[in-house]
C-alpha cells in the first residue's frame, strides 16, 4: 500500500491536509470521504477504511477541513464547498487515471458533496446524511439530492437523531431508482454501536466497508454494460 499526503490552501492561509492511501497496483477506482462537523478524518471508521480499501484495489482519499484547526469550529458551508472542490482538483492531478470516482463522506461532508456542481462522479456515498434537527424535526433542504441523478448509497443508524427512519425511507422512495439504503441497527449518528452484544465495532466497520464495495462494484458493472 502507498501513502501520499498533500497540503493545499483552498482559501487565504487555511491549510488543508489530503491523505491518499493507494493499492500497490494502480487502480482506476477512487473514493473521497470527508468528515463530519465535530471530528476529523481520523475517526475509527475512516482509519479502518483507509487500510481496507487499498487491499480491494480501491484508492481512498481523506482530508481535513481547515476548520478542524480551530476550537470554536465556526463553519461556513460555502468555504467547505470550496475546500471539497479543491480536494477534487488535487485528486484529478494526483490520480489522473481514475475512471470511476465516488465522493461523499459523513454528516456535514455528505451534504457538501451533494451540493457540489459540475462533478463527474460515478456515485455518492452518504454516511449518516442529516435530514433535520435532532429535537424539533424541521427538515433540511434536500433539493441538491434530486439534481444528482446518479447512484447514491445512504448508510444510516437506526437511532440517528438527525435522520428519522420514516423520513429517510420516504426520501429513498422519492429518489428511486438512484438511492440505496443500509440501515444499521443499534447505532446513532456516529455509526458507533450503542451496545456491544452480538457483534463488535470492528465487525460493523467491515460490514460498512463491504456494502460500500458492493455499491461501487454494482455502479461500475452497470456503467461498463452501457
Amino acid at each position: 500500500m502507498k501513502k501520499i499526503q498533500n497540503i493545499i490552501y483552498p482559501y487565504k492561509k487555511s491549510e488543508l491536509l489530503i491523505d491518499y492511501h493507494l493499492p500497490d497496483k494502480p487502480s482506476d477506482v477512487t473514493i473521497i470521504l470527508g468528515h463530519g462537523k465535530f471530528n476529523d478524518m481520523n475517526i475509527d471508521l475512516f482509519i479502518y477504511l483507509k487500510d481496507y480499501f487499498p487491499k480491494e484495489n480501491v484508492n481512498i482519499v481523506r482530508f481535513n477541513y481547515p476548520f478542524t484547526e480551530h476550537v470554536t469550529r465556526v463553519i461556513s458551508r460555502r468555504k467547505c464547498k470550496i475546500a471539497y472542490q479543491a480536494v477534487l482538483d488535487d485528486v484529478r492531478s494526483e490520480l489522473p487515471d481514475t475512471k470511476f470516482l465516488f465522493i461523499g463522506g459523513k454528516s456535514l461532508s455528505a451534504i457538501i458533496a451533494s451540493q457540489l456542481e459540475n462533478v463527474e462522479a460515478a456515485g455518492y456515498a452518504f454516511l449518516t446524511y442529516p435530514l433535520h434537527l435532532p429535537v424539533i424535526r424541521i427538515p433540511f433542504t434536500r433539493k441538491s439530492l434530486f439534481k444528482l441523478k446518479k447512484p447514491m448509497m445512504f448508510i444510516s443508524g437506526s437511532e440517528d437523531k438527525f435522520a428519522d427512519r420514516g423520513m429517510l425511507e420516504l426520501l429513498m422512495g422519492a429518489l428511486n431508482p438512484y438511492a440505496h439504503l443500509m440501515m444499521i441497527p443499534n447505532t446513532g449518528h456516529s455509526l458507533e454501536l450503542l451496545h456491544e452484544e452480538k457483534r463488535t465495532q470492528e465487525e460493523l466497520h467491515k460490514e460498512i466497508a463491504d456494502i460500500l464495495l458492493w455499491f461501487m462494484s454494482d455502479v461500475i458493472e452497470k456503467r461498463m454494460k452501457n
